[in-house]
């Protein structure tokens, strides 16, 4: 993985960089003092988490297909992955939209289904809903007892009630690690496993490169989260353009969007994160980038080599002369550059991300290094990047509009 960040040293004076590269580098050196606090580096409990993978994949082994029902960092993470494989043994149902489940069910008939029930809480109001309305709506699908499995928190919740009701296997959400970061533990690992994914292979390729990044004191991603460090401090820059040149990688964005607002949005600081879709994006959103106000920053990743690609031949001289030859691919990449170039002329701060292709291996170690520079940048401004207070108070807003049947109110206290 190759990172380009050209001027960004200009964002602030050296003194001020060097002292937070040196704060960076004393909390890099104090995480393995704090295993609790930064728990998505976990692998002491590997071989118990990779029993289970295999346990369950011989349970399910005569499973055509799975339904995944999560939310957030129950769903995110994995379909990030998942998706890489252009497989649809596993299917994720995320919200309370009843056509998608309608048409879901009108799509697998026949086919031999199992259920993945995913919410750290248990107490999650949408895959309360969902799971309800499987188990009441379309019971005929699927064998409630056998071809069920529940991922939550080891405590008492909805979610373990209605697991004992039935007798329905559960499996224990690691209470230390929060849910936007465990897609590399069990919630993210077993639905891979199960989609077909080598997750053990995986899960040693992420301890290897969360290892790596720590260990590594001068690498120039410590430029990025010194730099966005103080962007966020001084709160003239507002928003954050992530942008992919994949269609592949689209879901990483999700995941990734999640990730850093949910840990970074907090006490007035942050930066808004937007996932967009190159080239897509430059035909809807490249004028206000750059003609817009001067208040974003930009991270574009682009792969070097592509897994599948087609050159354009031109046989008949049509096109013109300098597409000849061109590979989708370059195609995509030279617009990237040409975008990346345009933006840096018109001032706007610029980090190219080369990863070596589309395929899992990088994406991984793409995701990793994600998870660890939100967490450092939240510790270096201050704040707690492991929790959501805010969301939790929606959350209780939207209890009580339900018990005050509140729908067509607007509440003010």
């Amino acid at each position: 993985m190759l990172i380009g960040l050209k001027g960004w040293k200009k964002l602030t004076n050296y003194k001020t960089l060097s002292d937070l590269n040196n704060k960076l580098i004393k909390i890099k050196k104090g995480i393995n003092k704090s295993p609790n606090e930064f728990s998505f580096l976990r692998s002491d409990n590997n071989k118990e988490i990779f029993s289970y993978l295999k346990k369950y994949k011989k349970k399910f082994k005569n499973i055509d297909n799975f339904l995944l029902i999560g939310t957030g960092g129950s769903s995110l993470g994995a379909k990030a992955i998942i998706s890489l494989y252009n497989q649809k043994k596993i299917n994720f149902i995320e919200n309370l939209d009843p056509s998608t489940l309608k048409n879901f069910f009108k799509n697998n008939k026949k086919n031999n289904l199992a259920l993945l029930i995913i919410s750290k809480s248990g107490e999650t109001l949408e895959v309360l809903c969902l799971f309800d309305i499987l188990m009441n709506s379309f019971k005929n699908n699927f064998d409630l007892k056998n071809n069920t499995l529940i991922i939550s928190d080891k405590k008492k919740s909805t979610l373990r009630n209605i697991a004992n009701k039935y007798s329905i296997d559960v499996l224990d959400h690691d209470e230390t690690i929060g849910g936007r970061f465990s897609c590399f533990s069990l919630t993210g690992l077993l639905p891979m496993y199960l989609a077909g994914i080598n997750s053990i292979k995986l899960k040693e390729l992420v301890d290897k490169s969360f290892k790596k990044d720590l260990l590594n004191k001068n690498n120039v991603n410590n430029i990025f989260i010194t730099a966005v460090s103080q962007i966020i401090k001084k709160k003239k820059i507002t928003g954050h353009i992530f942008l992919v040149y994949s269609d592949s990688l689209m879901n990483v964005g999700n995941w990734y969007k999640q990730l850093w607002n949910e840990s970074l949005g907090k006490n007035g600081l942050g930066l808004y994160l937007i996932s967009a879709l190159g080239a897509v994006d430059q035909h809807s959103q490249l004028q206000m980038w750059l003609d817009g106000p001067k208040n974003l920053i930009f991270t574009i990743v682009i792969p070097k080599k592509r897994t599948y690609d087609f050159k354009v031949k031109n046989n008949k001289n049509i096109l013109p002369a300098y597409l000849n030859n061109k590979r989708m691919g370059d195609l995509l990449n030279i617009m990237a550059e040409s975008t990346a170039a345009e933006l840096r002329k018109a001032g706007a701060y610029v980090r190219i991300i080369y990863i070596e292709d589309d395929k899992e291996e990088s994406v991984i170690k793409l995701m990793t290094s994600f998870i660890l520079e939100v967490s450092l940048i939240g510790k270096l401004i201050g704040i707690n990047p492991f929790d959501q207070p805010a969301v939790e108070k929606v959350k209780l807003r939207i209890k009580k509009n339900l018990k005050q049947n509140a729908r067509n109110k607007f509440i003010t206290t």
